[in-house]
């Protein structure tokens, strides 16, 4: 994208507000299709609707200043059509299109008028608005590429290049022409907009402010394109604003829950015991010893073997005894080490531990129904006198333990919100800055 010059015309400063006179009528020097002027006594230039010859009408015998060079043009917004904008009823006296230097980046500015507040350019750049008015003072530092102030705003450098007016219709208070090529240098402090243009002989500058496309097609009863969400308007206010203060506000809800629930956690040991599994407990279903749960509340089970090249699953079930509701639980163990080409390797291990969920009060007991890779030991050593290989399995169960899933969640959740809303920021700002830059 080439650079994004300023919106304003190639003009002097506006003639001052006057009371309103007769719109006045004349036909065209080339065409002699009517011409109407609706700022009579102020424009000094006007186009031909029919023909599109822009005519000096400061002239008493209607000079054409520039034949038609196109057909005639339409505009998003027609002239002759009025709208209220910041309480102050304009009427569109004359629109122009405008580009960049290379012809990158393409506005159109349409002229409003009221005999009691003057002049203002309304600007459409791909669907984004900007209501202009001209400053009737000097603003230090004007064209520099810094930063400047002025109406009590700091303005940051934008982009600086050239302007070119391709087209015009319509009456301006300047001698318009599609000859018009200006210097621009522009500044934004959102919603607001400080551009400078200058030629040969002047330096104006003007300020704008954005506008909500929505809020002019309804002034102007049109139906305007709103831009894309992916679009930002140079002056545009970058709507992601992260809000760290309500997310802060809610992690320390979150930990102060999370450390309440710890304190008041019983965090109990009720049931631990070791099994020593052989092939002889093949198909047997195991017990715990029982154990009583004075209230509701979650369980743990932490199973515990150091296997060493072997497998271990236990199917098992917490019973409440009076009731015989159960709770079904899976665990899968396993553990392999070796050496090969790339040095020694592991993988698995040696613990597994799952949460249930609160249960009710009541007593229980733990059934376990193992496997293991012992059990497929040769049978003959069932009948020998040797003992058996075992393998030592440790079932440990607490009661009411703190979970820290839920809170880690939570804090993964709040803090996503900032983030996307961060980088949706930063993408919103990369699409404004890169209609910057200069064009020669």
């Amino acid at each position: 994208m080439g650079d994004q010059p300023s919106i304003l015309p190639s003009a002097e400063p506006a003639p001052p507000p006057r009371a309103p006179g007769r719109p006045r009528t004349f036909a065209c020097p080339n065409c002699g299709g009517p011409v109407t002027l609706r700022a009579a006594g102020q424009s000094i230039t006007a186009t031909c609707g029919q023909c599109s010859s822009v005519i000096d009408v400061a002239d008493e015998n209607l000079r054409i200043i520039e034949a038609a060079r196109s057909a005639m043009q339409q505009s998003e917004i027609p002239i002759g059509t009025r709208a209220r904008l910041n309480d102050i009823e304009w009427e569109v006296v004359g629109y122009m299109r405008r580009c960049d230097g290379p012809g990158d980046f393409r506005w159109t500015e349409h002229l409003l008028f009221n005999p009691y507040h003057g002049y203002r350019f309304l600007a459409e750049e791909y669907d984004h608005w900007t209501l202009v008015k001209m400053l009737n003072r000097d603003v230090p530092g004007a064209g520099s590429e810094g930063w400047i102030d002025a109406n009590g705003r700091s303005y940051q450098f934008f982009g600086k290049g050239f302007a070119r007016t391709t087209y015009v219709a319509g009456e301006f208070f300047w001698r318009a022409s599609t000859s018009d090529v200006t210097a621009v240098t522009d500044y934004i402090a959102p919603p607001y907009r400080l551009m400078v243009e200058r030629n040969d002989e002047e330096i104006i500058v003007s300020e704008g402010e954005y506008l909500d496309a929505r809020l002019v097609a309804a002034a102007f009863k049109l139906p305007l394109r709103v831009p894309s969400s992916s679009s930002a308007g140079v002056s545009q206010v970058n709507p992601f604003k992260p809000s760290f203060t309500i997310v802060a506000l809610a992690v320390v809800a979150a930990t102060m829950l999370q450390f309440t629930l710890l304190a008041i956690s019983a965090n109990a040991l009720v049931n631990s015991q070791t099994y020593n599994l052989t092939a002889a407990d093949k198909n047997k279903t195991l017990s715990s010893g029982t154990f009583r749960l004075n209230r509701s509340g979650n369980i743990e089970i932490e199973t515990t073997s150091y296997l060493s090249n072997d497998w271990l699953e236990l199917d098992m079930a917490l019973v409440n005894i009076d009731t015989n509701q159960s709770y079904s639980v899976f665990q899968s163990l396993e553990h392999y080490s070796g050496t090969d080409s790339d040095g020694r390797w592991e993988e698995g291990g040696n613990s597994e531990t799952s949460l249930l969920p609160p249960v009710p009060p009541g007593t229980y007991k733990l059934l376990i129904e193992p496997d293991a890779g012992l059990f497929s030991k040769p049978s003959s050593l069932l009948s020998s006198s040797a003992p058996l290989p075992a393998q030592p399995v440790t079932i440990t169960i607490r009661y009411d333990v703190p979970v820290w899933s839920n809170y880690l969640i939570a804090m993964v959740l709040l803090l996503a919100v900032p983030a996307i809303t961060l980088i949706r920021r930063m993408m919103f700002e990369k699409s404004r800055w890169e209609k910057g830059g200069v064009a020669e």
